[in-house]
């Protein structure tokens, strides 16, 4: 749409004005904006692709199935945000569609030797060290919550003009908005990032990960785990009784040849098939693909995450190699963090502008301490260095057997207990 038509489209319709807008109505942007309804701001939500649900059709009409496919995109929830999803009254409506708890986190090298931490058991008593939520599903609940909030608005239009120093944006089909604060929820490509001057750095890894969703012959554990070999990393995440999410990490190259330049078509399908098998047959015991998706492997980190009335959150402000599944987790960090102040300070821009730079010390240093952890383990496992090989099997087995150190470890990767 030009310029001149949308400034003619303006003309024509009122001026939407907010506390809050929020660029972004996905996981982040969802959660983001339903708790700043909650705390009593206005708030406004520019989501020009909004989220089906799950279990309907194009139509609108309900599934005939009881288990429609699994999406691609799965999110490993620690029970931290589980406890916020709660908070925020989500989380009945994700269990009534799908979600599936896991009990352990397990990793190894090429030697087998597993660090575990957790009980792969749901019959030990022990909670959920968290559970693997579909992005669609999640997105789905989040949303419904959004339209039904009395104090929050959704334009379903694209973002076409935003000025944060000027406090106003207009969207692909006319609206002028007006609003005291922007929270860019807009992902790794941001706008809302762009548009404040706020430039990025990070690292290309020259690799994909490959997603598989398969269907297994046997019972798949409620246990997540990744092993390290000397050229890449694998992983499976459980995803209920009979089906796992299978992941390859590989250069991009190597993932071409394994499933072709657009996915997993008929000519690469026995090949994919044969890779999957000669890394976790011996786990999972047979299965059949479903699916197969890829990504991108980039690392990346905003200069800044606030700037006058911008602020950053989620792929937005930062994101990381996808080894440990806490993408989404720092994102919902994020938000609790900036809910705590704008709870905090309901009345006062000042305090708020104080909060903010509070934020921003709390957040930059727990995301940079992820992605630098997830170099720092990539390289620790993929190094065939006697002494680096040496020390991490030695750190390994003393792990393995020091029962407080791994308890401190488990209740760290849940989001229980953080630094």
């Amino acid at each position: 749409m030009s310029l001149a038509i949308s400034k003619k489209m303006s003309e024509k319709m009122p001026e939407q004005s907010a506390d809050i807008l929020v660029v972004g109505g996905g996981m982040v942007g969802g959660a983001c904006a339903l708790g700043l309804a909650q705390a009593g701001y206005k708030v406004l939500v520019i989501e020009p692709y909004p989220p089906s649900n799950p279990w309907s059709d194009s139509k609108g009409e309900a599934i005939d199935s009881a288990s429609p496919p699994y999406d691609l995109r799965i999110s490993a929830v620690t029970a931290d945000n589980i406890n916020f999803l709660e908070a925020l009254g989500v989380w009945s409506s994700i269990r009534a569609m799908r979600a599936h708890p896991f009990y352990q986190l397990a990793v190894a090298d090429s030697s087998e030797q597993w660090l575990e931490l957790g009980t792969a058991s749901e019959r030990s008593g022990s909670a959920p060290l968290g559970y693997m939520i579909e992005n669609k599903v999640l997105q789905y609940a989040l949303y419904e919550q959004l339209q039904a909030h009395p104090s929050i608005r959704l334009i379903e239009s694209p973002l076409v003009e935003l000025e944060p120093a000027e406090q106003r944006a207009t969207t692909q089909s006319g609206i002028e908005i007006g609003f005291r604060w922007v929270i860019g929820c807009d992902g790794a490509r941001s706008m809302v990032r762009s548009k404040a001057g706020i430039g990025v750095a990070g690292r290309d890894y020259g690799e994909s990960c490959v997603l598989s969703i398969v269907k297994t012959e046997e019972q798949v554990a409620a246990r997540t785990w990744e092993r390290f070999d000397e050229t890449e990393i694998h992983a499976l995440l459980p995803l209920d009784n009979r089906h796992a999410c299978l992941i390859l990490y590989a250069k991009t190259d190597q993932m071409k040849a394994w499933v072709g330049q657009s996915g997993a078509d008929k000519s690469h399908s026995n090949r994919m098939q044969t890779e999957l098998e000669h890394r976790f047959l011996r786990h999972v015991g047979p299965f059949q693909i479903e699916n197969v998706g890829h990504f991108p492997l980039v690392r990346q980190s905003a200069l800044a995450y606030v700037r006058g009335t911008t602020v950053l959150l989620g792929d937005a402000a930062h994101s990381i190699h996808p080894m440990a599944g806490q993408g989404v987790n720092l994102g919902f960090r994020d938000v609790r963090a900036l809910l705590k102040v704008f709870h905090a300070n309901t009345a006062s821009e000042p305090d708020i502008a104080r909060g903010l730079k509070q934020f921003t010390m709390q957040r930059r240093a727990d995301n940079e301490l992820m992605a630098h952890s997830m170099d720092a383990i990539g390289w620790g496992f993929h190094s065939q260095n006697m002494a680096v090989t040496t020390a991490r099997r030695v750190l390994l087995n003393a792990l393995r057997k020091f029962s407080l150190g791994k308890s401190v470890m488990t209740a760290y990767a849940s989001g229980v207990w953080k630094l």
